[in-house]
Order: structure tokens, then sequence, then C-alpha cells
């Protein structure tokens, strides 16, 4: 489990520092203060820099929009790769890289190897590499350009500059820890039969998550997928409830149901890892938002996941905030704040929340 976070020249955050993280961490912010960039920042952590990652990252904003028009080898200062640093410019050799891990621990840092190869008068086969700063040439065509990853002294190549960026090898390296991501637009059917296949092999963790959604109809008795061939699209879900003769998909039963059932799921299949949940009270009533969190808590604790959600809703600070009143030693709660481009970390008690919350102080 992480206990505190430091990341430096991470897309938003120069720098920024978290000094205690729990069990589960709820984080909140205006519009573009980071809160979303703070879970990249972890997944790119935990994933040991995974290229897998890195092009999911750059995918889901767009940063690759003009990709196919671009010629790298031209004009590297335009990959998309460049949006992941401050700024959304490659550093020089006098900037610090992107640093990511605990405040007290080895961190990860994430840079540029530019390096030109040149032959051995002596053996013409053999090629030595002596390293440049991507800014002061023009010309690109016979440089080696790669991101590479430092930590404990290793440095290892995570891509390479010389392949197209969308063909580069989707492949997990090593991990830190094990993960499950929820964003807003939750998860495809695909991935979410594929989860729901493992939790429905264990017992418990599938009454688990049919508990999970009776918080918002107690009539639901199960759930399954089945193949929509006809239609050319993945399993979908269907729901099986009390006092109704066929299966309804669970789409149909609303935006609500169908948030729980990607939350609960993706935390059941993050055991001994981490859940990155991004806008938590998306689809979700704030009267039932209180019982989630104390469903979260629980199961956090119960399966040893450290949870991050990220949210806007005072609705869904309060409904945290009961739970972490239940379970005082398990949670933390951040604000990140954007000023003069520089962003801050404010970190509140148990305690102080609840003083907030009753006195109309605003958190988020």
């Amino acid at each position: 489990m992480l206990e505190s976070f430091e990341i430096s020249n991470f897309r938003l955050f120069q720098h920024l520092i978290v000094k205690k993280l729990n069990r589960v961490n709820l984080i909140v912010g205006k519009n573009n203060s980071g809160k979303s960039t703070f879970l990249e920042a972890v997944e790119l952590y935990i994933s040991n820099v995974s290229p897998a990652v890195l092009i999911e990252l750059i995918e889901s904003r767009n940063n690759d929009w003009h990709i196919e028009s671009t010629s790298y080898s031209q004009n590297i200062f335009a990959h998309p790769l460049r949006h992941l640093f401050f700024g959304h410019k490659f550093p020089d050799l006098r900037q610090e890289p992107i640093s990511l891990g605990e405040i007290l621990s080895e961190k990860i840092y994430i840079g540029l190897r530019v390096s030109r190869p040149i032959n051995n008068d002596e053996d013409k086969t053999a090629r030595r590499f002596i390293n440049i700063d991507l800014h002061s040439v023009d010309d690109f065509s016979d440089l080696v350009i790669d991101l590479v990853a430092v930590e404990n002294e290793k440095t290892r190549r995570v891509t390479s500059f010389s392949y197209e960026f969308k063909h580069q090898a989707r492949t997990l390296f090593d991990l830190k820890y094990p993960w499950q991501t929820v964003s807003t637009g939750n998860m495809s059917n695909q991935k979410l039969s594929a989860l729901w296949d493992l939790t429905s092999l264990k017992i418990n963790l599938k009454n688990a998550v049919i508990d999970a959604l009776c918080l918002i109809d107690p009539r639901v008795t199960g759930v399954g997928f089945v193949d929509d061939t006809s239609k050319g699209r993945d399993r979908i879900p269907l729901v099986t409830m009390s006092g109704v003769e066929e299966p309804l998909p669970l789409k149909s039963m609303g935006d609500g149901m169908t948030r729980l059932f990607h939350i609960i799921l993706a935390l059941v299949n993050a055991k001994n890892g981490l859940l990155l949940i991004d806008e938590f009270e998306n689809g979700l009533h704030w009267s039932v938002q209180p019982k989630i969190w104390n469903i979260i808590f629980q199961l956090a604790e119960r399966l040893n996941v450290q949870v991050f959600a990220t949210t806007h809703s005072r609705d869904c600070i309060a409904g945290f905030d009961d739970a972490w009143n239940n379970y005082p030693e398990l949670g933390a709660f951040l604000r990140l704040d954007l000023k003069d481009g520089i962003v801050k970390a404010t970190e509140y008690s148990s305690e102080t929340l609840t003083d907030a919350i009753e006195m109309d102080v605003e958190v988020r």
C-alpha cells in the first residue's frame, strides 16, 4: 500500500507532495486542478511505466489526435509523449525528468535518452553512443531516441521513438501492484465480462457484488452475461430480480446500478492491489452514497485493496465522511488547488472534514 506520494514534472504537476495516504483515499478539487492526473501518476508508477499504460494515458486525452500526419523523424518535438511532461514539452539535459514514488522511497525517473551512434575505428561493426541534448540538434535522422525509466540506478528502455507510436508493444513489465480502474465512462463490456467470469468462480466475492447492487434495488438476486452475437456486440450483463420473470439488461436499470456494478466488480478484482475511480459519483444518487462508501471501506480492508477516488460532488464527500467516521483508521481526504501554475495538496483529518461539512465550508 502506498503511504505517501510525490510527483515531479508530470503533466500539470511541477512538484506535488502528498504526505499521508490510507486504505481509502478521496481526492477533490476544481476543474483542471489535477485530480485525474493524480490517478494517472499513481497508475503509471504501479504499472512500472508500462508501455500499455503510456499509450492509454495518451489516447484517453486525445493527445495523439494528429499522430497519423506527423513524421517524428523530422519533428520529434511533436511526438504525443511530450504531453506527459510538465509544460507539454520534452525536458533538455539540464531539466529534471518525471519522477514518481513514495516520499522516502526510491523514485522511478522517466525521461529521454538521446544518442548518436559512432563507429569504432578499430572495429567497424561495433558502435558506441554519446548522449546529446535533444534541443541542440536540427537533424534527427541519425539519432537514437528512447523513453527510459530509471530506478535503483538501473535504466531500461520503455519505448523507442524509432517506431510508430501506436504500434509499440502493449506489454506489461513486472508490476509493483495489481490494479483496476473505473474511468468516468466506466469499463467496456468486454472487460466487464472478463472480470465477472473471475468473480463468479468465488461465491463470497460474487455475493459481495450482488449485495452491493441490492443497495439500489433489494430485488436483485443474480447477475449473468450473455452473448449478443446477433448484433455483433460483446457479451452484455443481465440482472435477475425476485418478482420479475425474465432477466433484465443491466443498463435498463439506470446509470446508478451500472456505475455501482462497475465499481464493486473492479474492487473485488483488485485484491492485494489498488483501485482507481475517476468521478466516483457519476450516476449515483446522493442518498445511496454513504452506504456504498461503507461497503467500499469494508471490502477494501477485507481484500487488502487501496482505493483512490476523485469527485466534484459535495454529496459524495458527505457520504465518504460518514463512512470514514465509521472506520477512522482507514480514510484519507485531500484537496488539490491550482494557483499561479502550481498545484498544492491540502490534507484533511476526519475531524476537520466533518467540521467543515457541518459548518457548510466549501471543501471541493
